[in-house]
């Protein structure tokens, strides 16, 4: 949960986001602010189960799977949570945005009155969640085909009001010749497209595939720029000697076992930079659960990739859902914390892309 009382605002004024808790943020390159929630009428066009678009301001939560989910299969009946107070509860709405893409669909994001942003004894949030039959189960697309969701089970613990987003999944593939499972939402993307490796960089040899537990921004509000690899990331790599190597730096060519890997940057964002389109705090991307780490190099060199490191701390840059604080939180409103430092394995699927198509 990332966004308490955010989503289903009447209207985007500045008194209804101050008072729900979400930020705004004027930037001297815009002429309408940037917000940090979702009106009613927004969540009714986009999303299955709102029953109408009367202001309710829910709460979101992304659920985040391994397998991509069947999207005609999904319905807010599919998720039973449990609450750290005893409490049960389905959600109000669940929907696939800001998840839109082919490629992208691991993760449902839904809506619904999931806890506070209370601290101690106070607080209220999910400590676990089962995937119920509700008639029309929610189904994934795996390796040998569908398969039903009911019975899949998590348990956690913590507010995440203590604790920011983190990384969940890392995977290395090659870039190959196009960009597979682009698009997917019709108008949006002529909006935020193309966002792709192809687009931004003219190709790359490989890709690592970010899965995160949440939106990844440097701010909450503001947008994630492909040219900002060197704030947020590092690749691990190990050297001949077995020695760890860190690409720290984009444009680098770092040696490694089996031959160099250069960064070229992050993509999955939004489109690349043009006359039209600055990386700055007008940035637009999609704001969702996957990035892509873009390198180039020697495919040995690229065996070698071990980890992928979010710092932090230090010279490196927290990321914050995509509800605030932003650069002008507004007084006395608590916002999600920034994320942990953070280690992720990174799977290499060079071999064995460990991908499913389903436009058959």
């Amino acid at each position: 949960m990332g966004f308490d009382g955010v989503i289903g605002w009447p209207d985007t004024e500045l008194e209804t986001i101050q008072t729900g808790g979400g930020s705004f943020y004027l930037p001297e390159c815009a002429d309408d602010p940037i917000v940090s929630g979702a009106t009613a009428a927004g969540v009714e066009m986009f999303y299955r189960g709102v029953a109408d678009d009367e202001p309710d301001y829910d709460d979101g939560l992304p659920v985040v799977f391994t397998w991509p989910v069947l999207t005609s299969t999904v319905h807010p009946e599919d998720f039973l949570f449990t609450l750290n107070t005893g409490e049960q509860m389905v959600p109000n709405a669940a929907g696939m945005l800001p998840n839109f893409e082919l490629n992208e669909r691991n993760t449902v994001v839904l809506f619904g009155d999931f806890g506070n942003r209370l601290d101690g004894d106070e607080a209220v949030y999910p400590v676990s969640l089962e995937i119920i039959d509700d008639g029309t189960p929610l189904r994934f697309l795996g390796p040998d085909g569908e398969q039903s969701g009911v019975g899949l089970t998590w348990t956690g613990g913590g507010s995440p009001y203590e604790t920011g987003p983190a990384l969940v999944g890392a995977k290395l593939n090659h870039v190959g010749d196009e960009a597979v499972g682009e698009g997917g939402a019709g108008p949006l993307d002529r909006v935020l497209l193309p966002n792709d490796e192809f687009a931004l960089y003219g190709g790359g040899d490989f890709r690592i595939r970010l899965l995160t537990s949440g939106g990844y921004t440097p701010t909450g509000i503001t947008a994630l720029t492909p040219d900002a690899y060197e704030n947020h990331f590092r690749v691990h790599a190990t050297a001949d000697d077995g020695s760890t190597v860190l690409l720290t730096e984009v444009g680098v060519d770092y040696e490694v076992a089996g031959g160099t890997l250069r960064v070229l940057g992050l993509a999955e964002l939004g489109q690349a930079e043009s006359q039209r389109v600055t990386y700055n705090d007008c940035y637009v991307e999609d704001a969702d659960n996957q990035i892509d780490i873009i390198l180039a190099g020697d495919e040995a060199a690229a065996r070698s990739i071990t980890f992928v490191e979010v710092p932090a701390e230090g010279d490196y840059l927290p990321l914050y859902n995509p509800g605030g604080p932003g650069p002008e939180p507004f007084p006395d409103v608590r916002y999600t914390a920034p994320g942990p430092p953070d280690l992720e394995p990174v799977i290499n699927a060079l071999d064995d892309p460990m991908r499913v198509s389903n436009t058959q």
